[in-house]
């Protein structure tokens, strides 16, 4: 059965790549770029362990979206905003059909003696990262919705010592009442110092307060000195660093997410040729950070959401066969040290993927990719669980 869905996903991509390119003949348009687009996008895919379980339940899935966005420059004010909307059918597990969606919309600013900063909202809706959860062995439809508010203000942009602030405002919930206990509110403050010394050597500091509230009265408050740097050592090289030591305690009663350490993270941007760039970046914090973490790219989902603290690593490589054709190879590991109420143990996951893209004109692309995943626990909470995936896009943007 597995291989008659992966045959009938790939014959329908097939399909689906060929109307592309035909629409994307008659619909390029020769005018110049403006700051507006507008598109459509769809994809197949075989999925063979849809609920990221040790016993597996493969199936086939059909998407189907539109697109768009801005971005103006007005000024010294910079606006943008994008979104995209998509459906997506399964061909058995017709109970988890749903919408999902991404917006952001924001505004680099500046004004007069040396201000600026921005202002940015995101809110997306999706399937449940399955494999994220430790306690919950489910099958139910389950839909999570993240909400991200993010303020920044700098005194001094072009001066060789600026007075930086933050605010970040985050909330995760879920469709589903037995996933309750995941559901998240958190606000976040920092201010601290910036220091460039040259045009290769960034330097910074920086105090942070982070008020937690997840529900079931789990209510935390977190206290970090953050230390940040961006060095250029060579035109091939790029690192950003931030290594932070702080506090976590629970204002409930429940101590076993509470530390006190050292987190941060760390990130090196290496291209030695014009076609081929590798982006290595490793992470260590809580669950409730890591939960949001984006790295290469890779959204971790609910992969730390309840752990006591989650180290992962990311290496991804791009390379540019042609002017048109791109590949990427990518992985992830990222375990976590799951301390809490019934959860006494540690997990690891392990993710290697593999895609091909390639620009049929200025406005039409193709693209087709193969992942695989495996997870192995130790102690009380989580499993082990194996799954592998392929799918094929193809997407439409006017501009």
């Amino acid at each position: 059965m597995p291989h008659q869905h992966l045959r009938k996903s790939l014959t329908s991509a097939l399909s689906m790549l060929t109307t592309a390119l035909a629409l994307s003949w008659t619909g390029s348009a020769q005018a110049d770029p403006n700051p507006y687009y507008i598109g459509a996008s769809t994809s197949v895919g075989y999925d063979s362990n849809v609920f990221r379980l040790p016993k597996a339940t493969g199936d086939t899935t059909y998407s189907y979206g539109l697109l768009g966005g801005f971005d103006q420059t007005i000024g010294r004010q910079r606006l943008y905003a994008s979104g995209t909307a998509r459906e997506t059918r399964f061909s058995d597990l017709t109970q988890l059909n749903y919408t999902n969606y991404n917006a952001l919309a924001g505004i680099d600013w500046q004004t007069l003696y040396s201000l600026s900063g921005t202002l940015s909202y995101s809110a997306s809706q999706s399937l449940y990262n399955y494999g994220g959860n430790s306690t919950i062995l489910s099958t139910a439809k389950n839909l999570e919705n993240r909400d991200e508010i993010i303020a920044k203000g700098r005194w001094g942009a072009s001066s060789l010592l600026s007075l930086d602030t933050s605010y970040t405002r985050r909330k995760l919930t879920y469709s589903d009442p037995a996933y309750r206990s995941n559901a998240l509110d958190q606000d976040g403050w920092s201010l601290g110092l910036t220091y460039r010394p040259s045009a290769l050597l960034t330097l910074g500091t920086a105090a942070r307060y982070t008020q937690g509230k997840y529900q079931l009265s789990r209510n935390f408050d977190r206290y970090d000195l953050d230390l940040t740097g961006t060095w250029v050592p060579t035109g091939l090289s790029t690192f950003n660093a931030r290594l932070s030591y702080g506090k976590r305690t629970s204002r409930n009663g429940v101590s076993a997410l509470d530390f006190k350490g050292t987190t941060g993270q760390l990130s090196w941007a290496y291209q030695p040729t014009g076609k081929l760039r590798f982006t290595t970046a490793f992470s260590r914090d809580s669950g409730a950070e890591s939960g949001f973490l984006n790295l290469n790219g890779e959204q971790l989902g609910g992969i730390g959401d309840n752990s006591r603290l989650t180290n992962t690593l990311t290496v991804n490589s791009n390379y540019s066969l042609t002017s048109k054709i791109q590949l990427n190879a990518a992985l992830l590991v990222s375990n976590r040290s799951l301390k809490n109420g019934s959860l006494d143990g540690n997990d690891t996951l392990r993710t290697a993927s593999l895609s091909a893209s390639y620009t049929i004109l200025r406005n039409a692309s193709v693209g087709c990719s193969v992942r695989r995943e495996t997870r192995s626990a130790s102690g009380q909470g989580s499993y082990d669980f194996r799954n592998s995936s392929v799918a094929c896009s193809a997407q439409i943007a006017l501009q």
